[in-house]
């Protein structure tokens, strides 16, 4: 089995194969590699979090002191990273579903992404346009509706979008060219 990933890395099973182990260690050796397999299949499918994949090991029934070992081990490969997960994670969000940036800072720590890189990374994140492109969508589904109905529909999508007030102000103006009193301050 071969294991590719999106940065052209590609291991097979001979290639995860935990050395320096004695003999008397053979099966433990065995679950080990097993443990790693899968850890590494599931990373060949998308990126994880050293936290989420640590739950989905735990969850499979692997013991913590070896999904500890084995996130280890692929930490030091550079094939888990915290960081490079989080702005994947906020590039795809970014591009199929756009959120306000406090909805995305609470997705990225309920993935398990340490607080500090989560706020480092938000703090270049653009709301503004992001909100404007998920209120030209949801725009287009409002059609036929009175204008009223529609900004106060958006206005309620937005917010659950987790943006901000004063982006959605701007956003639903923008959309429907009126002046500074849209909606409720």
């Amino acid at each position: 089995m071969v294991f590719s990933f999106e940065s052209g890395l590609q291991i097979n099973e001979k290639q995860i194969v935990f050395r320096n182990f004695s003999g008397a260690e053979k099966m433990a050796d065995h679950s080990k590699n097993e443990a790693t397999a899968y850890a590494l299949k599931l990373l060949s499918l998308r990126s994880h979090s050293r936290f989420e994949l640590a739950g989905k090991m735990l969850k499979k029934g692997y013991r913590k002191e070896l999904v500890e070992e084995v996130l280890d081990y692929l930490i030091q490969k550079q094939l888990i990273d915290d960081e490079a997960f989080a702005k994947e994670f906020i590039r795809s969000r970014s591009r199929r579903k756009p959120v306000g940036k406090r909805k995305l800072q609470y997705d990225l720590i309920r993935k398990g992404v340490p607080e500090n890189i989560a706020d480092t990374l938000l703090k270049e994140y653009d709301g503004a346009e992001l909100c404007y492109r998920a209120g030209v969508r949801k725009a287009a589904a409002l059609k036929g509706r009175d204008e009223s109905e529609q900004k106060k529909k958006l206005e309620v999508f937005l917010r659950n979008r987790g943006f901000e007030w004063p982006v959605i102000k701007e956003t639903i103006n923008r959309l429907f060219q009126t002046g500074p009193e849209c909606g409720n301050d």
